[in-house]
Formats: structure tokens, sequence, C-alpha cells
């Protein structure tokens, strides 16, 4: 019963549990420190897992055809400063950028090598860098496997410049790996992998993805997809299947297919002015008072009288003549 009262008195149990529900746990001598569904892990573990599943065969693939794929648009973005943010030992995935000084952001427990780049221990969400201070910011699977997606892609557009570039590599859900996503959350399966990362996360629709981008003022450029194989792990020595990957890997890459397990969006920023421009209208013209003639007709103003009457205009012609 002392238990079940000290549990009560905690913040979180409220929401876990109605009162009703907590009378019955307390009634049974039960603790109510225990939740109904399984605790969900934070944003740290998940990066973590994430990590290290990327050193699998199936990761360590999907990371080469990202690397491929990026590269061609890195090399045609400029500036001074870059920011990656994702595992820090994929750091090498922009090693095809011109701009020389590299931010790689990670979290503590991520002890990936950064190679010549610049190490940043921040809060994605939350970001140490000053407003407007990035020309690049690369997003590589950081929306996916935390809970404030948005908060996330907001810090990253607020460090980015006007005019600056930003590229999203996120998990497409209408792949091959997003049926494996569905089949894996509805039918429990064997073994950590197939109900951990990667397919514990959220794959959202690029048109979602861009849709946020719009709202931040961010400007699609280009969106394609990568990695067309199947979502399966294979030793070096399956050479069948090694041979299906490629070629399906060929076959997409050929016809440009949008059902790639991983998107790629990229966009620029756009800059707005704080005060707009007051608009320099023509000053109408003066309107004529009712009773007396305009001057623009060939009248006088102050005496109604039309100027071309006080001129005799046989007299001038004759004294011309003369």
């Amino acid at each position: 019963m002392g238990i079940g009262l000290s549990a009560a008195k905690g913040g979180e149990v409220g929401s876990k549990f109605s009162k009703h529900a907590i009378r019955r746990l307390i009634i049974a001598g039960k603790s109510l420190s225990s939740s109904r569904q399984p605790q969900q892990r934070s944003d740290c573990d998940n990066q973590t897992a994430l990590a290290s599943w990327y050193a699998s065969g199936l990761g360590t693939r999907l990371i080469a055809s990202e690397t491929r794929s990026i590269a061609p648009l890195l090399e045609k973005l400029f500036g001074y400063h870059l920011l990656f943010i994702g595992a820090r030992k994929n750091a090498g995935m922009i090693e095809s950028s011109p701009i020389t000084h590299k931010i790689v952001l990670g979290n503590r427990s991520d002890a990936g090598d950064v190679g010549n780049n610049v190490g940043l221990f921040s809060d994605p969400c939350a970001l140490a860098l000053q407003n407007e201070s990035i020309d690049v910011v690369v997003l590589h699977h950081a929306l996916e496997f935390t809970a404030s997606s948005r908060a996330v892609l907001r810090e990253a557009v607020r460090v980015l410049r006007p005019g600056g570039h930003i590229v999203l590599i996120t998990f497409q859900p209408l792949s091959l790996w997003g049926l494996k996503r569905l089949l894996c959350s509805a039918i429990p399966l064997r073994g950590a992998e197939s109900r951990h990362a990667p397919w514990e996360g959220r794959f959202r629709h690029p048109s979602r993805l861009i849709d946020w981008l719009g709202v931040l003022d961010v400007q699609e450029l280009i969106s394609f997809s990568a990695m067309h194989e199947f979502p399966l792990q294979f030793s070096e020595t399956g050479v069948r299947l090694k041979r299906l990957a490629e070629s399906m890997e060929n076959w997409g890459l050929k016809f440009k297919s949008p059902f790639g397990a991983s998107n790629i969006i990229a966009g620029i920023k756009q800059s707005r002015p704080l005060t707009p421009s007051a608009l320099k209208w023509r000053r109408p013209l003066p309107t004529p008072i009712h009773g007396v003639p305009s001057t623009l007709q060939g009248h006088s103003s102050q005496s109604g009288v039309s100027w071309k009457a006080c001129f005799d205009i046989d007299k001038i012609n004759a004294d011309r003549e003369d």
C-alpha cells in the first residue's frame, strides 16, 4: 500500500493511469511505476542505436549509396561554413564539398571520428550557433529519430544565412524499406535489429517535408532518391544477392526511380524584407473647381476669360507681313 501511495504522488503517473486504474492498483498492492507500454527511448539513445546500425552490411551500403548521390550536389554549393547534423562516423559524406570549414554535430555518446572537421556537441533543437551564420546545412537522418522533428528543422533554418542551402536526407516511406518498417511494426519479429533502428523511425513523405520547408521560407530546388535495393542483410559470400542488389541500384539510377530507400531534398533559404518599400503612386491631376474654367483648356483661372481673346491674331499677322 505504501509503494502505491508513494508512486501515486509522482506527476508522471497521472498521465499514464486514470483515477480508477490507480485505485485498483493500490488495492491490489501493485506498484504504479511500471507503465502499460514500453518506455520510449530518448533521442540520444535512438541516434546511438542508429550509429551502431550503420556499421552493419546494410547500413554500410546505404551510406555508400547516399554518398555517391549527394557528391555532385555538394560540389556545386559554395560558402565559408558547412554544418553536418547526423552520426559523427558518417562525416565522410561531406568530403566532396569545396567548403573548407566543416562542422560536425553529434552527441557525447557518439564517439565517431570527425577527421579534419570541427566537432561540436550541442542539442539539435537548440544549436549553439549564431543566427544566419552557416552557408550549407546537411541533415542526415536527423528528423526520423527525434520527438521534435520540426524543432530540429527550425533550428537548422535559423542558423542558415539568406541564400544558403539546406540538404535533407531522410528515409522514404513509399519504398521497400518503408514496407519493411510497416511489417516490423505490425508483426513482432525476432531479433533486436527488426524492432529497432532504423525501423522505429518516422518515415515522412517528401511532400510533407517540402511543406515544412515552405513554412520556413525555404524553396525546394531538387528532390531525388537513392538506395533502390532490398533491405536485406547478406554477407559478402552471397554472390547472387549482391548481383541482384547491384542490378536494382543501377536500374533505379538509370530510370530515376522515386521509390528509393533514401530521399534527398535540397532547398535555398529566401530572405524577406522587414519593412516593404512604399509604392510610388502618381499624384493625380488637380480637378477643376466648378464654375472656373481650367487653365489646361486655354482659360485663365482668375478671370475666367480665355487667354486667346486677349490677343488680336489678325493684327499680329499683319504686323509680321509688314
